[in-house]
């Protein structure tokens, strides 16, 4: 509102500048006035009816833009700048509670779920409403205030800002945030990062199903598995030896077939998978070597 007065070279009436001047300038003689025993009238001077006329319009400005709670605050003023000086005692009066409560407000401001934009615009209200109050903040207290504002996944920037021997300016620190929430949104949407993440879940989903059906399975140090395996070890050893070579014979070929693999089809192969006749190193008799005899 002063901008707009200012602009139209009236603000002096509600400042005092422009002063109401003389309303009666001269006097005159008429029979009227004579007869009735007054030698003069007094006649307004047009000035006043100028001024007067400038003054009630401004007063309907000024009217026209407050709120219905702020409207009382007209009621019973003759002139504007009576007017300006009843609103300005209403709702510019600070007092050491208003500033303590701005100030509480300026640093328990935080970032949360909002944008970097819009947390950085209720920063600059909250500063705003101060230096209406006539309390003015450096640039390095915002700073500071803006970085203890922000999210843990902000900390390697915040780190870089407080570890820079110069001071960055609120332009600069704007721009690094901005660059700062693009680069976490886009690591947060990558394909890549994605896969990673569902690739991870789905290791995890399985590692819990294998623990939740076969996973209660006996360690190979445990005292039951010690005693199984001494007890069992030629047993099982001779029971697999007889009825392998009862099946399948010493000498017998098996003929893979192709399997697809990452490179194509292989070509078919024979190997011998057949036990050949070997003799221990240790005892002399054969189907076993040194290191189970």
């Amino acid at each position: 509102m002063q901008l707009l007065l200012e602009g139209h070279i009236i603000i002096g009436f509600v400042d005092g500048s422009t002063p109401c001047p003389t309303q009666f300038s001269q006097e005159s003689s008429d029979n009227s006035a004579f007869l009735s025993g007054n030698s003069s009238t007094r006649v307004p001077s047009d000035e006043y009816k100028i001024w007067n006329m400038h003054d009630k319009a401004l007063m309907q400005l000024i009217t026209t833009t407050l709120s219905p709670d702020a409207i009382s605050c007209a009621i019973g003023s003759t002139s504007s700048k009576e007017l300006w000086t009843g609103l300005k005692e209403q709702f510019s009066t600070v007092t050491r509670t208003s500033i303590f409560q701005l100030k509480s407000k300026l640093q328990n401001i935080k970032k949360g779920n909002d944008s970097i934009t819009l947390y950085l615009q209720k920063i600059k209200k909250a500063r705003d409403f101060l230096t209406a109050a006539s309390v003015f903040l450096k640039d390095d207290d915002i700073v500071i205030l803006t970085l203890n504002g922000l999210h843990v996944e902000f900390n390697i920037i915040r780190s870089m800002i407080r570890g820079c021997e110069t001071a960055i300016s609120l332009k600069d620190l704007r721009s690094q945030l901005l660059t700062e929430e693009t680069l976490l949104e886009n690591v947060s949407t990558s394909p890549v990062f994605s896969a990673l993440m569902a690739q991870n879940n789905g290791f995890t989903s399985k590692n819990r199903s294998f623990s939740n059906s076969g996973g209660n399975h006996v360690s190979p140090n445990s005292n039951a598995y010690k005693s199984f395996n001494n007890n069992n070890n030629n047993k099982g050893r001779n029971w697999f030896n007889s009825n392998f070579n009862s099946k399948f014979g010493n000498n017998k070929n098996f003929h893979l077939s192709p399997v697809p693999g990452i490179l194509g089809t292989s070509p078919p192969r024979s190997q011998n998978y057949g036990f050949q006749a070997q003799t221990c190193q240790i005892c002399g008799k054969t189907n076993h070597l040194a290191s189970t005899c």
